[in-house]
């Protein structure tokens, strides 16, 4: 089980960057919940997770309260996340289509320019074989996007569920002696 203390100068804290003191001691740049996601993205997700929310006062809200805000945080991370896999997958779509068009080209281009006597036999090589190369380096493109690109979000909306299966609690700091 991972376990995770969060310094919270407020509960609000936890869904917005809180406003920044870096003379705090609970200083967080972030707010607690990207927080979170940035300490689990740096690993592999554990099988169970417990976040303990630190305040200095007793919170406002209850537990339950807060796991269901959180999971309503989460579940709209995780809509965005997909919303960005489905525009990936699209760009992805139409980059191949641009990719196979201009390869198609490339390689009849290729094939004419490698039919004209007319030019040396050094120059006719090097012109089809620059479009040969010209022809696979648009397919790069659509490649990364089909083979790469889509592991940022996916991960996101892995590392999102995670939050919302978390073990939440919370915990009232002392307070700090000036």
């Amino acid at each position: 089980m991972k376990c995770i203390t969060v310094p919270l100068n407020d509960m609000h804290d936890l869904f917005e960057a809180p406003q920044s003191d870096p003379f705090s001691s609970t200083w967080l740049d972030r707010a607690g919940l990207e927080y979170i996601a940035q300490l689990l993205k740096t690993s592999r997700l554990p099988r169970e997770l417990k976040v303990t929310l630190q305040l200095p006062a007793t919170p406002a809200y209850s537990v339950t309260q807060v796991k269901e805000a959180v999971s309503r945080y989460a579940q709209t991370k995780i809509d965005e996340a997909r919303r960005e896999m489905l525009s990936l997958r699209w760009q992805a779509v139409k980059a191949l289509q641009t990719g196979l068009l201009v390869l198609g080209l490339a390689l009849f281009g290729a094939a004419g320019v490698e039919g004209l006597e007319s030019l040396p036999e050094t120059l006719r090589s090097l012109i089809s074989e620059s479009l040969v190369i010209a022809g696979w380096v648009s397919m790069w493109h659509p490649a990364e996007l089909f083979l790469y690109a889509w592991w940022t979000p996916w991960r996101q909306i892995h590392i999102y569920q995670h939050i919302q299966q978390m073990d939440l609690e919370f915990a009232v700091a002392a307070p700090a002696i000036a």
